[in-house]
C-alpha cells in the first residue's frame, strides 16, 4: 500500500514564533526531547478523540528529529508504532498561529491504528508460510525499550529466507502490540495464535508475559520470552532466556559499592512481578555484601511523577539507588532525579536502561547512571557484522541495538536452524533444544557486562 497522508490541525492564539518555542518545551504535542537538534531522539504524542481503554489511549510516536526550521517546521522520522514521517508545521494565522501536524501511514500504520481501535482480526490462514510471531510494546510505557525489536526481528527472518526458509518453506513475521498492557498482550497474543504462529517470541514485560503464558495454554504454540525477566520454574511449552536479575546485581552492586565507598540502598521498581524478583536478588546480594536497604519503592507502570519517590529516598539517606523501572517510565524518574539534585548525591544501577531509553533520559540526566546487560553496542566484536547489516538494511537515524532486540534475533536465528534440521520435533524436544542453543551467547550464562552513562554514551567498565 502506498504512504498515505494524515492531516490534523491545532489552533493556538500564540504567534508561531511562540507557539513554537511552546512546542519545544513539550507544551504542545506532549514532545519529549532533551535538545530539539537533529539526530536528537524524540518521542511525541498524538490525541485519538479518546474511548476505552488502550483504544483511547494518545499514540505516543517514537524517533529522531530529522529537520529543524525554528519557528516555523519540525519533521520527526519515527520507528514505532509504525516507521514513518511526522511534519509539524506552524503557520499565522491573524494574532494567533494554526500548527499543521502531518503524519504518514502505511500499510503497517494502518494494521496497527486498526488493531489498536479493536478492529484487527486474524491474518488468514496459509499452509505456504511457516508463521511465527513476535509480541512486542509498540506503544505504551514499555515501547521505549522495544524500538529496534521488531527491526532486527524481520532482519532475522530476512536472512533466513534469504538461505531458503524452513525447510523451504518461506517464514513470514506476525506482529502483536501488548500496548505495554498484559489484558492487551493477552488477546494480541491469541490473535498470533488464530494466524497460525506456531511459536511466539515475547519482547515485552513479564506482566505481558504471565498472562500471554495464560492465553497460550493448550495451544500447542511455543512462547519464548526473549528479554531480561525474573524466571520462573520450568514449563512446557515455555521458554526463558534474556538476563538474571541476580546476576545482573552480582556485577554490579559489589562494584559500584566499591567504586562509591558507599552501602546504603534505596530500591525503586513496578507493582508486579519482574520488580519483585529483581528487588529480592539485590536484596540478598548488598546484604552480602554488608550494605543496608533503607528504602523499597513500588510503583504503577506508567507512573510520570517521582516527587514523593525522590523525596523519600532523600529522606532515607541513602547514597545507592537501584532502579528496575522500565521504559518511560525510567526515563522520567532519572530526568527527575536529575532536576531535584538527586544525581549529585548519590549513584544509581538500573537493570533496564538499555541503549534507547538512555538516549531519551539525555546526556546530562542519564550522566554516571550503571547498567548490566550481557550486549551493548559496539562493545562486543562478535556483533560488529550485526550491527553493520542492522544499520545498512534500516539507513538514516535508527533506534540502538541492545541486548532485548538482540537476544530476539538470535532467538529466531536459533530456533528456524533447529527446525530446519528436525522437522518433526516435539514442542517439548524443540524447548529444551532452544534453550541449550542460545544459552551460550544469549541466555543466563553469557557474561555480565557493566557500562556507564558518559556523555551521552553507554561505556563498557
Amino acid at each position: 500500500m502506498p504512504a498515505l497522508s494524515v492531516t490534523a490541525q491545532i489552533s493556538t492564539a500564540d504567534p508561531p514564533e511562540i507557539a513554537f518555542g511552546r512546542f519545544a518545551a513539550g507544551q504542545l504535542l506532549d514532545l519529549e526531547c532533551t535538545k530539539l537538534a537533529v539526530g536528537a531522539a524524540v518521542s511525541v504524542s498524538l490525541p485519538v478523540g479518546g474511548g476505552p481503554g488502550v483504544a483511547g489511549m494518545p499514540i505516543t510516536l517514537l524517533g529522531h528529529i530529522a529537520s529543524v526550521r525554528w519557528g516555523t517546521s519540525v519533521v520527526i522520522a519515527h520507528h514505532q508504532p509504525w516507521r514513518g514521517r511526522l511534519k509539524v508545521r506552524f503557520f499565522a494565522d491573524g494574532s494567533g498561529s494554526r500548527v499543521v501536524v502531518e503524519s504518514s501511514l502505511d500499510h503497517d500504520g494502518v494494521t496497527w491504528l486498526a488493531h489498536k481501535r479493536g478492529f484487527g482480526p486474524p491474518e488468514p490462514l496459509r499452509k505456504d508460510r511457516h508463521r511465527i510471531g513476535l509480541l512486542v510494546s509498540k506503544s505504551g510505557s514499555a515501547a521505549v525499550f522495544a524500538q529496534a525489536t521488531e527491526s532486527l526481528a524481520q532482519l532475522a527472518v530476512d536472512e533466513i529466507n534469504a538461505d531458503g526458509g524452513v525447510g523451504g518453506v518461506p517464514v513470514e513475521l506476525i506482529i502483536g502490540d501488548d500496548a505495554s498492557d498484559s489484558v492487551a498482550g493477552a488477546a494480541a497474543a491469541d490473535r498470533l495464535i488464530r494466524s497460525g504462529c506456531r511459536v511466539i517470541f515475547a519482547c515485552v514485560t513479564s506482566a505481558t508475559f504471565n498472562a500471554a503464558t495464560s492465553a497460550l495454554q493448550g495451544s500447542g504454540v511455543l512462547l519464548v520470552h526473549t528479554v531480561l525477566n525474573e524466571g520462573g520454574r520450568p514449563s512446557p511449552g515455555i521458554v526463558r532466556l534474556g538476563e538474571r536479575p541476580l546476576a545482573q546485581v552480582r556485577a554490579g552492586i559489589p562494584a559500584l559499592m566499591s567504586e562509591t565507598g558507599s552501602s546504603r540502598w534505596f530500591f525503586v521498581g513496578h507493582r508486579y512481578s519482574w520488580s519483585f524478583g529483581a528487588h529480592w536478588a539485590a536484596r540478598r546480594v548488598v546484604s552480602e555484601n554488608h550494605g543496608s536497604v533503607l528504602g523499597d519503592c513500588y510503583l504503577p507502570l506508567g507512573t510520570t511523577d517521582f516527587t514523593s519517590t525522590i523525596a523519600a529516598i532523600d529522606d532515607s539517606g541513602a547514597e545507592l539507588i537501584l532502579s528496575s523501572l522500565v521504559g518511560h517510565d525510567e526515563v522520567v524518574f532519572e530526568q527527575q532525579c536529575a532536576q531535584h539534585g538527586l544525581r549529585g548525591r548519590t549513584r544509581t544501577f538500573a537493570l533496564v536502561l538499555d541503549e534507547a531509553t538512555q538516549q531519551l533520559i539525555g546526556d546530562s540526566a542519564a550522566e554516571g547512571v550503571w547498567a548490566a546487560f550481557a550486549y551493548f553496542q559496539g562493545a562486543i566484536d562478535t556483533y560488529r557484522d550485526l550491527e553493520i547489516r542492522y544499520q545498512q538494511e534500516l539507513r538514516g537515524p535508527v533506534p540502538p541495538m541492545s541486548s532485548l532486540s538482540e537476544t530476539t534475533y538470535e532467538a529466531i536465528k536459533s530456533y528456524c536452524q533447529l527446525v530446519s534440521m528436525d522437522p518433526n520435533s516435539s514442542r517439548e524436544e524443540l524447548r529444551r533444544k532452544l534453550i541449550d542453543s542460545v544459552a551460550s551467547s544469549t541466555g543466563p550464562a553469557r557474561p555480565i557486562l557493566l557500562a556507564e552513562s558518559r556523555q551521552g554514551t553507554l561505556r563498557t567498565l
